[in-house]
């Protein structure tokens, strides 16, 4: 098959890709261990002995010793060591210290930047219109390439969580930043084994409408045989060809003089059913990406789960009414087909009618650290002043909206013609924890990021404390909306001052130069 073939086969797709990510993604971009090689970096005896002793290469049965040898070696550390001290209480099972050490290890690698050699492939991969992305990695490379996609943790909140198959990634065997989700042992994988089933039946429409790119896995990795067993059982023969011709497998060729590689391939599954795959043979993901670059849209990826999300959210709403605006019948033109006007670009079209007035607080909190496109003349006029009726005092980002409109100096503000006059929150209304350590507050913001991984509230009360440097923002933005969902929308005791963070944010990225 020819590249100019297979770029044919994508783009006769209804659907963009989703890219299927194996550790070998990972270790491409970030020089992590694979599978054997992390179990041997924190296992207390040598691997050969786990081999020789238990008489298997099972790696889910090794990692289970391995984890009892390591929590043994835990518990017998001193009542006053600094490791027993910080994780005694999450060392709930036998499996939770490994787990815990291999997430630390990976959390690390997170803070470190990809190679500059990749720069040029990175960019291509960022630039890519993929609907979303399924892995079995538990560290962070995805969503770190994809920001603005939402994760889901695990196979339990894949399965009973509202997806929408846009924008998303699908983290199935766990993550490192909820260690006791990651599928690692024995019992591990019986009890994702036992929901596999489950699991097929929520990806089965992703597989076959869309293109689905495996890279980071040899083409007979046993977890992706299981996957494709359990989805096959869910099949009839006519989708069944649909799955067949939507199969996609990187190979990765290590060997500087290889030539780039197409072929078709064959997968034998049970009971003699023979799936037809296409291969890439590849030593550089630049070709592979390059094929891939030609599907297009106009609407981003997160922004089409964004509109998704709000129609569901209208669909299975009490009182949808709340949330539509009905045009009246001598308004439709009798001659065309009804459209819908629908998204934050569409809202100006329809100031009066739609929206400002109902935006909720959360909205404008997240529309800071995921841009909405609002209008911001309506959210200064409309949104706030609703938010804030009654005159309660709430914590509002507007440094965004100011700016959106030309106000870039308290003087400016003091002048605006809009008659603007919210009360401007700066530097000491975000410094409301007073019990930070003074040490704490030297730190870099990385640091106490890295620091207070375990326990995000105290990076999140600490943070208005730091230096927060202009090229720290996008970090901070990121750290915010990886927990905004915990702080935000399920809420917890410090979802205030998580909303103070947004603020200072805010304040920090848009606010007057003289106060910063």
């Amino acid at each position: 098959m020819t590249k100019e073939e297979l770029v044919q086969k994508i783009l006769s797709k209804r659907h963009a890709p989703f890219l299927f990510l194996g550790s070998g993604f990972s270790r491409h971009y970030l020089d992590t261990p694979d599978w054997k090689g992390m179990l041997s970096k924190f296992a207390p005896k040598h691997m050969n002995q786990y081999y020789s002793v238990l008489n298997t290469d099972s790696l889910p049965k090794i990692a289970t010793h391995i984890a009892k040898d390591l929590t043994d070696e835990f518990w017998n550390l001193p009542d006053d060591d600094a490791t027993k001290f910080k994780y005694i209480d999450q060392v709930s099972d036998q499996s939770v210290y490994l787990k815990i050490r291999i997430a630390e290890y990976l959390k690390s690698k997170s803070l470190e930047d990809f190679p500059e050699k990749y720069k040029d492939e990175i960019d291509m991969l960022q630039n890519l219109c993929i609907d979303g992305i399924i892995t079995t990695n538990w560290d962070d490379t995805a969503e770190r390439m994809f920001p603005k996609f939402t994760p889901y943790i695990g196979q339990q909140e894949l399965i009973f969580a509202p997806t929408f198959s846009i924008g998303e990634i699908y983290k199935i065997h766990g993550c490192m930043r909820e260690p006791s989700s990651m599928v690692l042992t024995e019992s591990d994988y019986d009890c994702y084994n036992e929901k596999n089933a489950y699991l097929a039946a929520k990806l089965i429409t992703i597989f076959i409408e869309h293109p689905i790119v495996f890279m980071g896995y040899s083409i007979s990795d046993a977890n992706i045989m299981d996957i494709l067993k359990s989805l096959v059982c869910c099949l009839d023969k006519k989708n069944l060809d649909k799955l067949r011709d939507n199969l996609i497998f990187v190979d990765w060729v290590d060997s500087a003089d290889h030539v780039f590689r197409i072929d078709n391939h064959t997968i034998t599954l049970y009971n003699d059913i023979v799936l037809p795959v296409t291969r890439i043979e590849t030593n550089s993901y630049k070709d592979v990406y390059d094929c891939l670059k030609n599907y297009e849209r106009s609407i981003p990826a997160n922004l089409l789960r964004e509109y998704k999300k709000q129609f569901y959210e209208i669909i299975v709403s009490d009182k949808p009414e709340k949330q539509l605006y009905v045009l009246p019948e001598n308004k439709i033109d009798a001659n065309s087909k009804i459209q819908v006007v629908y998204g934050f670009g569409a809202v100006s079209m329809f100031k009066s009618a739609i929206g400002y007035v109902s935006i909720k607080a959360v909205d404008l909190l997240e529309d800071i650290i995921d841009d909405k496109q609002l209008d911001a003349s309506q959210v200064l006029t409309k949104s706030v002043p609703n938010i804030r009726k009654g005159g309660q005092k709430i914590f509002l980002p507007i440094y965004k909206y100011l700016a959106n409109i030309g106000i870039q100096s308290k003087r400016d503000y003091d002048g605006n013609q809009l008659g603007i006059n919210i009360p401007l929150l700066s530097l000491h209304d975000f410094r409301s924890y007073k019990s930070c350590s003074e040490g704490d507050k030297c730190l870099s913001l990385r640091d106490a990021i890295k620091k207070y991984d375990s326990i995000p509230w105290k990076a999140v009360v600490l943070i208005p404390y730091l230096n927060v440097r202009d090229e720290d923002l996008e970090d901070l933005r990121i750290f915010i909306k990886r927990h905004f969902y915990d702080f935000l929308v399920k809420r917890n005791s410090y979802s205030t001052y998580m909303r103070k963070l947004i603020c200072f944010y805010d304040w920090r990225l848009y606010g007057w130069n003289d106060e910063i």
